[in-house]
C-alpha cells in the first residue's frame, strides 16, 4: 500500500509467483503422485519420482491451470489492501476492524476462486502422470521383449515392466483442459439428485425406496409405498456447480480459525 508504484509492485509480485510456480511444477506433480498412489507403490521419495518424469519442463496442457492456481492467491492478497484504501478508505491503522473483516471476505473469495482451478489442476497432473507412466512401461516392455538392457529407476529395481505400476487410491476423473474439465464436472460427470427427495437419497437401496409411515405415495415394484416428495425427485446428469467446490468447508474453517486466533491475539483479526 505504501509503494510509490503499487500497480508495478503488484505486477512484480504476480510475475514472481508465476515464475516460481512454473519452475517448481515438477515438485508439485511429484507431490500429487505421492498423494494419489498407495503407500506400497514405489517410488516414495522425491528424486526417483522426479526421474520418472520425461522432462522437468511443464506440459503445455497444464500451464493455464498451474499459473492460475498459483497467482490467484497473490492477486487477491496483494490487491485487496490497495483496493480497500483507494476506493473505500479502509486502512489497517485507522479502521482496523473493517480492514480485518474485509481481508477475511477477500480470503474467502480467493478460496472459492481457487478450489475449481485446483480440482482441474490435480486432474491434469494425474492424467500427465498416467501418460508418462504408460509410455515408460511400454518402452521397458519393448526392451524386455527385445532382450535389451533396461534402465531401471532408482527405487524401482524389482518392478515387472509388463505390469502397470501407476495405481491410484481413487478413480481419477478425466482431464479435458481448463474450461473443458469444469464444464464436464458441472454438466456431464456423475448425477445429481434434485427435488424434495434429495435428502432421502441414502434411504434408497436395491430393495426399493423405504417408506415413511403415514406419508401418501405411489407403489414400488416391491409393494412398498414411495413418499410423494420422493416421487417428485429428479436425477440430473452432472454434479452441478457444487461439484467444483468439494472440500470448501475445510478451507473455510481454516480461515475462520486463523482469523479468530489473530483477533484473540490482539491484531484485530488481520491475516
Amino acid at each position: 500500500m505504501d509503494n510509490p508504484s503499487p500497480l508495478l509492485a503488484l505486477a512484480v509480485a504476480v510475475s514472481a509467483t508465476a515464475i516460481a510456480a512454473f519452475a517448481l511444477a515438477p515438485l508439485d506433480i511429484v507431490r500429487t503422485r505421492l498423494i494419489i498412489t498407495p503407500t506400497n507403490a514405489p517410488p516414495r521419495t522425491i528424486y526417483p519420482s522426479l526421474s520418472l518424469l520425461p522432462s522437468l519442463a511443464l506440459s503445455p496442457n497444464l500451464i493455464p491451470a498451474t499459473l492460475l492456481h498459483a497467482t490467484i492467491p497473490t492477486i487477491m492478497s496483494s490487491s485487496t489492501p490497495l483496493f480497500l484504501r483507494s476506493y473505500f478508505s479502509i486502512d489497517p491503522i485507522l479502521t482496523p476492524s473493517m480492514f480485518s473483516i474485509s481481508t477475511f471476505l477477500s480470503s474467502t473469495t480467493e478460496l472459492f476462486l481457487r478450489l475449481p482451478v485446483e480440482t482441474v489442476l490435480r486432474r491434469g497432473q494425474v492424467a500427465i502422470l498416467q501418460e508418462y507412466e504408460n509410455q515408460r512401461l511400454a518402452e521397458n516392455y519393448r526392451d524386455a521383449q527385445q532382450k535389451k538392457s533396461i534402465n531401471q529407476v532408482y527405487g524401482m529395481e524389482e518392478e515387472d515392466p509388463s505390469v502397470r505400476s501407476f495405481r491410484t487410491i481413487v478413480e481419477p476423473g478425466p482431464y479435458k483442459g481448463l474450461f473443458g474439465t469444469i464444464w464436464y464436472i458441472v454438466r456431464d460427470e456423475g448425477v445429481s439428485i434434485i427435488g424434495p427427495g434429495a435428502l432421502m437419497a441414502g434411504a434408497i437401496s436395491g430393495k426399493g425406496v423405504q417408506s415413511i409411515p403415514g406419508t401418501p405415495g405411489s407403489q414400488t415394484s416391491h409393494g412398498a409405498k414411495t413418499p410423494a416428495f420422493a416421487a417428485r425427485t429428479r436425477v440430473r446428469k452432472g454434479q452441478g456447480m457444487h461439484g467444483l467446490w468439494r472440500g470448501w468447508r475445510v478451507g473455510f474453517w481454516g480461515l475462520v480459525g486463523v482469523w479468530g486466533a489473530a483477533a484473540l491475539g490482539g491484531s484485530g483479526g488481520e491475516f
